[in-house]
């Protein structure tokens, strides 16, 4: 088990430090997000999982995150970073609901198709976090493309 949350935290340590790098270069945050999203994939593929069996968790971290970013996104625009920290909770509260709702549908749809949807640690973890990053970078993407201009501090 420490050597799988060792796998887990060294990919996420990766895509904290090039999430890092891209806001002190002051680069898009979106496309750099959304790209980020192939790192756990990539991952899940490289520990021997199938993509087939992480598709709930994907589903999940896309809803989830994808929602969650966007109450994030209007808090931080007019209250600040307090808006967007409350944003964020308050958006994470619902968006859990709404994406746990659509993961338990999807893992007993792939069920009943006879494909075995794991829940095991690598693919739960890895599934969700590049969903997540997924599903968030393509809100701010649009984001950006529509004029809504993430402020740097």
């Amino acid at each position: 088990m420490i050597k799988k949350a060792g796998y887990v935290g060294v990919l996420g340590i990766i895509v904290a430090v090039i999430g890092v790098a891209t806001l002190q270069s002051s680069l898009p945050v979106g496309p750099v997000i959304l790209g980020l999203a192939t790192i756990p994939l990539v991952g899940i593929i490289i520990a021997k999982r199938t993509m087939r069996s992480a598709i709930p968790d994907l589903i999940f971290g896309a809803i989830d995150t994808g929602l969650l970013t966007i109450p994030a996104l209007w808090g931080g625009a007019i209250f600040g970073v307090a808006g967007a920290i409350a944003g964020g909770v308050i958006g994470d509260a619902l968006t859990d609901g709404i994406a746990g709702f659509f993961e338990g549908s999807i893992a007993t749809w792939l069920r009943r198709k006879g494909i075995e949807e794991s829940r095991e640690p690598i693919n739960a973890a890895l599934g969700k976090m590049a969903g997540c990053l997924a599903g968030s970078g393509l809100v701010l993407t649009c984001a950006l493309i529509i004029g809504i201009r993430v402020r740097f501090l």
